[in-house]
């Protein structure tokens, strides 16, 4: 992506800076004409977001609830392109070091409180102040280290001072997707980790929460009819716990199924029901949007934190199998790069094709000799190779049960051990595992390579991250791509961790499952995928730019 200064920004937007009147126009089965329209209401499935608050969400779904109450400064269109949302747009300056955003005129908080520059130079502020309050979840969180500065020059105007370049800055990951909430609501409250009450939700988004149940996934956003774009086409926002998303679309309880989230990836026949069928829509993103990896906790150590143990594990499992035997071949086999084959930063790096034979010699030589043909082997100190592998209850069993079997051909053990969401991250940010698996997005999202740092740098806090690995190479590459303003540049550094993380294997991306979205057109016909996703690692079709305008096309004004 060019960078953008405010004059492009507006002019590929094909917008107007400043705050205006938002047209909608007729979607589905919504009337706009008449003197009384229905309004239109949304129902989707849960799941368990947590509190939506900018510090306690979880992860890339609680984000896009999050988005319902609270802006950000550039937000992302149906053709995935930046547009000003908050911000009309901003200037970089010539040694990318200083940033400058221009704000809306006339937004305003649910409570009717105006929005100014001192709301968003304190959200960074009271963001950097209270990191270690943040719940590991949380998807957008900048680099703080970096900001020198933050400073309100006006009611309307806040610049932003960084040490070093920092192409993401003017990304969702950097200044662009943070989520601005309030000074006058927060800046009392000293641990916003621990806050659970909805009445402290207060954003300026064109929702409101108006019903959270915790723990269940049952939340209600009701329009924002004072949103600055103005009144959303979408009136009403119904999240509810299903047990199966798919009957429950079939049966009219719900207006989409699939979709992102642990259990990712509709094996073909499951959209049979929904194909030629009016009142449906297929939406599939391109193979690699999201990852099935598989976790070694290196910080356990012993044998886990062997690099020679780990590629013997990778040469065991046929990974092409895994996308015949749970996909029908509607997939792609993972890479241990990390970035799939689709995207641009991509290079060929060591693939550990399926050979079982070199797996139990790479384990021989190493030490580990086997109790027969059919044994568990055992290390030089006796002790067998028998290990818990961890995941989530929402984490389909298929992959799991195959990548077992797989590994006990050549004498490894593993139990599965499968507990419900929050216990699964809970157990993984405090490296209460030895192996793991699981599925997450934003492989091939087009913030890359910087969404690598999110699970493979040593400073990492994100859920994904790989396990107890620290390496100082790879640290250095992600630090320097980050400030790198130069593309070409930047795509040989993606190069160079690429090929690292390969050789070193602490996560072995297993496959890149389908991501296919069903939704349901009749009464809302502007569902879209967001290319390249939004707030840097959520590639589904929730776009809030989509329920505010009832369209897929066009910008806000």
């Amino acid at each position: 992506m060019l960078p953008m200064n405010r004059r492009t920004f507006l002019r590929g937007s094909a917008l107007a800076a400043g705050a205006g009147a938002l047209s909608l126009t007729a979607c589905g089965g919504q009337e706009q004409s008449g003197t009384d329209p229905q309004p239109l209401t949304l129902r989707m499935p849960g799941p368990d977001v947590a509190f939506p608050s900018p510090f306690t969400y979880r992860g890339g779904i609680g984000y896009l609830q999050a988005s319902y109450l609270y802006d950000t400064l550039l937000w992302k269109d149906a053709a995935g392109e930046y547009i000003p949302w908050l911000a009309t747009g901003f200037e970089r300056s010539d040694d990318g070091r200083t940033y400058t955003f221009t704000l809306r005129e006339g937004v305003t908080w649910h409570d009717g409180e105006p929005l100014t520059a001192e709301d968003v130079a304190f959200t960074f502020d009271y963001l950097a102040e209270h990191a270690d309050q943040l719940a590991p979840s949380v998807i957008t969180v900048p680099n703080y280290d970096n900001l020198a500065g933050v400073e309100a020059i006006d009611e309307l105007t806040v610049e932003f001072r960084l040490r070093e370049p920092d192409w993401t800055f003017e990304q969702f990951t950097g200044a662009g997707g943070v989520l601005i909430f309030p000074r006058h609501i927060w800046s009392s409250i000293s641990e916003p980790g621990q806050q659970q009450d909805p009445a402290l939700l207060v954003g300026s988004g064109p929702y409101r929460l108006t019903e959270y149940e915790p723990g269940t996934g049952a939340n209600l956003y009701l329009a924002n009819d004072d949103y600055f774009l103005g009144q959303p086409a979408v009136a009403r926002i119904e999240h509810r716990p299903v047990d199966d998303p798919l009957a429950a679309l079939l049966a009219g309880e719900v207006d989409q199924a699939g979709g992102v989230g642990p259990g990712t990836g509709l094996r073909p026949q499951a959209l049979a029901p929904f194909e030629d069928r009016d009142e449906f829509e297929v939406i599939d993103a391109p193979f690699g949007e999201t990852v099935v990896g598989l976790y070694w906790n290196l910080a356990a150590g012993g044998v886990l934190a062997e690099a020679s143990f780990r590629r013997a594990c990778a040469l065991a499992i046929d990974r092409q199998m895994l996308v015949e035997r749970l996909f029908d071949g509607k997939a792609a086999p993972g890479n241990p790069g990390l970035l799939p084959p689709s995207h641009p930063y991509h290079v060929p790096v060591e693939q550990y094709e399926h050979d079982p034979a070199q797996a139990e010699q790479l384990l021989a030589d190493a030490g580990y000799e086997r109790d027969g043909a059919d044994g568990i082997r055992r290390g030089p100190d006796g002790e067998p190779l028998r290990f818990e592998l961890l995941v989530s209850n929402e984490q389909p069993m298929g992959p799991v049960e195959l990548v077992i079997a797989e590994l006990a051909e050549i004498g490894i053990e593993c139990e599965p051990v499968a507990v419900d969401l929050p216990s699964f991250h809970e157990r993984l940010n405090s490296g209460q595992t030895e192996l793991s698996m699981t599925t997450f997005g934003g492989t091939n999202t087009d913030e890359q390579p910087d969404g690598m740092a999110k699970v493979y740098a040593s400073t990492s806090r994100s859920l994904q991250r790989a396990q107890g690995y620290a390496n100082a190479e790879f640290d250095r590459l992600a630090e320097q791509q980050r400030a790198t303003l130069d593309e070409s540049e930047r795509q040989e550094l993606a190069a160079q961790m690429q090929q690292l993380v390969a050789e070193e294997l602490p996560m072995l991306p297993l496959v890149y499952p389908p991501l296919t979205t069903i939704v349901r057109t009749t009464e809302f016909d502007a569902w879209y995928l967001t290319p390249g996703g939004v707030g840097g690692l959520v590639p589904g079709v929730n776009n809030k730019h989509a329920f505010v305008t009832g369209a897929t096309t066009g910008g806000v004004s």
